[in-house]
């Protein structure tokens, strides 16, 4: 929580802000101030005015022409706003998923600073505050398997915990992501939903389609409808680290036996 200066607003400002949430929510753009500021203000000065409101921590930037409006006015301390809603913000066509996703539906426990999102856009990375807003890139046919929900009163998209898991495995080679993904596999059996994890693999490319095979036959979940899906495809092989040695005959993928301890 960051204090804010010690500057006390106008009734009237303090007026204008609410009007502000109220019309526009607490994400807002410059043309959202200036179309409630501009009934009390000329042009110049509303714009003078969001200058001043900015400067004492009332409205709080997060890039060119987009803000935060601080709704705890009479504490002048900037509440927690949702980090979903913030990423959404950055880039209202992604969704959020990896860790952030675990985490919101209480499957991964600790606490991170970076909010990976899933993009059909260029990646891109934005620093507000103390987190990292990472946008990952993936083909337009790996843009799936989210919900929309209301996060501080803004609309954005999450992805579902199983597609989370997917995207790990597509965007993440390394030991850690595989070992998570398997942890968690583990670990929520019972409140993931295995079918809809397998139909999201069976949109996903042929090396997802083999790990989660592959974890799936390690926890003895049936999944052979992933397996004829592979039956007929191309006899190479797949890898999950660069550094996998085992070699898995039924799914063809090169594994780490760590992965799954």
């Amino acid at each position: 929580m960051v204090v804010m200066k010690n500057t006390i607003l106008s009734e009237n400002d303090t007026e204008l802000i609410e009007r502000v949430i109220l019309k526009h929510g607490r994400i807002v753009t410059i043309a959202d101030l200036i179309n409630v500021f501009i009934t009390d203000y000329s042009k110049g000065a509303a714009h003078n005015r969001i200058h001043i409101l900015t400067e004492t921590g009332w409205l709080k930037r997060i890039k060119q022409g987009l803000y935060i409006v601080n709704e705890s006015i009479s504490s002048r301390y900037q509440n927690d706003l949702s980090l979903i809603a913030i990423s959404s913000a950055f880039d209202n066509g992604s969704y959020v998923s990896l860790s952030y996703a675990l985490n919101y539906y209480q499957m991964f426990d600790q606490f991170t600073k970076t909010i990976t999102a899933i993009t059909t856009k260029d990646s891109k990375k934005y620093r507000f505050d103390d987190y990292i807003f990472q946008f990952s890139k993936v083909k337009s046919e790996m843009f799936f398997g989210f919900e929309e929900k209301i996060e501080s009163g803004q609309v954005v998209k999450i992805a579902d915990a199983e597609k989370a898991l997917i995207d790990f495995l597509y965007l993440d080679t390394s030991f850690s992501s595989a070992s998570l993904v398997f942890e968690k596999l583990r670990e929520h059996q019972k409140s993931l939903n295995l079918e809809k994890l397998q139909n999201y693999a069976l949109l996903s490319n042929v090396t997802v389609k083999r790990k989660i095979g592959f974890f799936l036959d390690q926890l003895n979940i049936e999944s052979q409808n992933l397996y004829n899906s592979l039956k007929e495809k191309s006899k190479g092989f797949s890898r999950f680290t660069s550094n996998s040695i085992l070699f898995n005959a039924k799914w063809r993928i090169y594994y780490d036996d760590k992965i799954i301890r």
